[in-house]
């Protein structure tokens, strides 16, 4: 059974539909919840399937699907730690309640903070817990507060995933021309 090329016009919908469903997967993630990261996902998924489909090569499919299924990941939590270093400011923050689940499948510890720009709900892995009723919290309007003692990303990660799914782009075009 033999596959039938993939329209050149299906897969540029494909790869420019993967692009805007990871930008409002990864815009909302940011902003709103991580769940968002799962719209970032099909848009990665989109981008490999259109990628390869212009290709018309097996061998792309590989990174293009590796590219695809990163990028919303990273993107996602990376982009947001980069923009909080540099958007955000610490607020000195108070515990007001905190509701433990240590024997819940993920251990964690949900807690409510009083911030000087209003109050906050944040989340901690249980073996990361605070031991003082006080944090520090990084706050930038529209993203979501986090943890300022959180691990900090490095720019050059973040933007080399976006730089090399464009970059695939012009190799896929060139292999599909190529005999």
């Amino acid at each position: 059974m033999s596959s039938s090329p993939v329209p050149r016009r299906t897969a540029w919908l494909l790869i420019a539909g993967g692009f805007a469903g990871l930008a409002a997967g990864v815009g909302f993630g940011v902003t709103l919840t991580t769940g968002l990261v799962f719209v970032g996902l099909l848009g990665g998924l989109a981008y490999a399937l259109g990628v390869s489909g212009l290709a018309e090569r097996k061998w792309i499919a590989l990174p293009a699907f590796a590219l695809g299924l990163v990028a919303p990941f990273l993107l996602t939590f990376g982009g947001h730690s980069v923009l909080m270093q540099r958007i955000g400011h610490v607020e000195h923050c108070t515990i007001t309640q905190a509701e433990e689940h240590p024997f819940a499948k993920y251990p964690s510890v949900d807690y409510v903070l009083a911030c000087p720009s209003g109050e906050v709900e944040l989340s901690r892995d249980w073996d990361d817990r605070l031991a003082i009723m006080e944090a520090d919290v990084l706050v930038g309007s529209p993203l979501r507060p986090v943890f300022a003692d959180n691990a900090r990303w490095n720019l050059v990660p973040v933007t080399s995933v976006p730089l090399a799914m464009t970059l695939l782009v012009p190799v896929a075009r060139a292999l599909r021309k190529a005999p």
